[in-house]
């Protein structure tokens, strides 16, 4: 995970990079390859989750081969038909997600 040194992740957000958060993400990463289904945007791609909301079923995914290479997604907890479930918002990098959904989530507290 390379998170930028001038990103501060805030609250409500928090790191699955931290000692014994390691199966952690490895559930969310799973998790979330059960739930989406065949035309979703994630399907087929690898995610990797690196944050997750305390407050909330979102998690922050890494992507490979998207050009668009941060996604959070809001977890269902359940497999999906639906390819617009579970619902996904994409960033093209760390600033856009922090300035566009981890900063406006941190003020909203």
């Amino acid at each position: 995970m390379a998170i930028p040194k001038n990103i501060k992740i805030l609250l409500p957000w928090s790191l699955l990079d931290q000692p014994g958060m390691e199966s952690r993400a490895e559930q969310l990463s799973a998790e979330l390859k059960a739930e989406v289904s065949l035309g979703h945007p994630l399907y087929g791609l690898d995610a990797k989750a690196v944050a997750s909301r305390i407050d909330r079923d979102d998690v922050l995914f890494e992507l490979e081969g998207a050009p668009n290479y941060l996604a959070v997604v809001h977890l269902t907890w359940h497999r999906e038909e639906d390819p617009r479930w579970p619902s996904v918002q994409f960033f093209k990098d760390w600033e856009h997600w922090a300035n566009e959904d981890m900063v406006p989530a941190h003020n909203d507290r």
